[in-house]
Parts: structure tokens; sequence; C-alpha cells
């Protein structure tokens, strides 16, 4: 007898999609290097998730970004940080 294939289920990727431009943003600031960046991203990934730099390196990067102290929790969901972020800097990213 044989078995049905596995499927593999997905996390949805609206909220992530939605703020596409944003996150893939981020996602640069924090690991520069495409070859380690993600190719898949899900509404529950955070930046923890998404790259292995080093947290204190992330924020690091954030901060000098930003140009000053980045004090918001990379371990929130990536387009969750994106709305944080634009409500703390307003025209951010379209004004920069």
């Amino acid at each position: 007898m044989t078995r049905p294939p596995r499927r593999i289920e997905i996390a949805d990727e609206t909220e992530t999609k939605q703020r596409a431009r944003e996150v893939q943003l981020l996602i640069n600031i924090v690991e520069p290097d495409p070859e380690f960046q993600p190719f898949l991203l899900t509404d529950e990934a955070s930046l923890l998730d998404a790259v292995g730099t080093d947290p204190d390196q992330m924020l690091h990067r954030l901060a000098l970004y930003f140009g000053g102290d980045f004090s918001f929790s990379l371990r929130r969901p990536i387009w969750k940080l994106v709305d944080e972020i634009k409500a703390v800097y307003q025209g951010w990213p379209a004004e920069w």
C-alpha cells in the first residue's frame, strides 16, 4: 500500500507581501549579502528567524541606519516591526 505524498503547509505571507519593499529594506540592512538572505518569508518570521546575523550586529546596523538607538524588538514578526517603525519614523522609507 502506498502512502499519499506529504504536503508541506506554509504559513500565511499576506501581511509580509503587503510590506515587501520595507521588509526587503530591513533585511538588506541586517544582512547585506544576498546569498544569506531568505528566499521565503511568512507572516510569522522575525528578523531573528530570517537571517543568521548576530542579534547585536543587527541592532548596531539598524541603529546606524535609523540614526540612533534602535529599541524595537527583533523577535516581532517583520511585518509588525515595519508597522512599528513607520509609526515612529514618519515618512519611512519613502522620504528617507
